[in-house]
């Protein structure tokens, strides 16, 4: 083995060890090829090192994706077809694409019927804030608040709020579907009170606004849960009959008024 060759495998020994993996791998691609003999020290750099990043980047979305436990986990906003008919305004689905309401800690409420696009529509928008470099966290009301009970069972409580609150954009769908008992309102005022200052909510319902204080219990705690869910809010209404076809996929096509 050459001087150059024994160099060689030390550095990408060492860039394995330190778990470089990808760029020990290029760099071992570079060194063979013919290109190596035009390339100077800092093209060699450069190759490397956006190598292992983007990896390393496709590898943080990945595992994003897979923590905010998405229902439509293919779910994009590319896929969101736009049909005059029905009366979807383009520049309402551009907007939040910028992930503004996301900077500026703003809520988006999603309401409509049932097979309306709701559901896919709020993974979509998560989909597309990870792959922006943010964090989601998908939940339906009923799974949430089997989990803030389990933790106050087990005295975690603290730390499921901690997580919840730390997520960029919480997803809440079949929001206040049925009504509330009042150990839950209490659970739900915790987690907007934390959210609102910092963090974006989603809300998908059935259920217009104007239901939505009865189901919280009618009172100050209901009052205090729709200030904050609701104020700089969107609010986007997805109209038109069930997209459900008969294999239970949601087409994605959203009506926005």
């Amino acid at each position: 083995m050459s001087n150059n060759q024994h160099r060689l495998q030390t550095i990408l020994t060492q860039l394995r060890e330190m778990r470089l993996t990808t760029m020990a791998d290029h760099l071992h691609s570079l060194y063979l090829s013919e290109q190596n003999h035009t390339m100077t020290p800092l093209d060699y750099l450069e190759v490397i090192v956006n190598e292992e990043y983007q990896v390393r980047q496709d590898n943080r979305i990945e595992r994003y994706k897979k923590q905010a436990n998405l229902s439509h986990r293919e779910a994009q906003i590319s896929e969101v077809r736009y049909s005059s008919n029905r009366g979807l305004r383009k520049e309402s689905i551009e907007q939040l694409s910028t992930n503004y309401y996301i900077q500026h800690h703003r809520n988006i409420i999603v309401q409509g019927a049932t097979g309306t696009g709701k559901s896919y529509l709020a993974n979509a928008l998560i989909n597309h804030a990870i792959e922006s470099g943010f964090t989601g966290k998908y939940y339906r009301m009923t799974e949430l608040l089997n989990d803030i009970d389990l933790a106050e069972f087990q005295g975690t409580l603290d730390k499921l709020l901690k997580k919840l609150m730390k997520v960029d954009v919480l997803v809440i769908d079949d929001f206040l579907l049925t009504s509330t008992k009042e150990q839950e309102q209490k659970h739900l005022m915790e987690v907007f009170e934390l959210r609102s200052r910092k963090k974006s909510l989603i809300l998908c319902s059935q259920m217009a606004s104007t239901e939505w204080h009865k189901k919280l219990g009618g009172g100050a705690i209901a009052d205090a849960i729709l200030d904050r869910a609701c104020s700089k809010s969107y609010k986007l209404i997805l109209s038109g009959e069930s997209l459900r076809k008969d294999d239970g996929i949601d087409t994605p096509i959203y009506v926005v008024s």
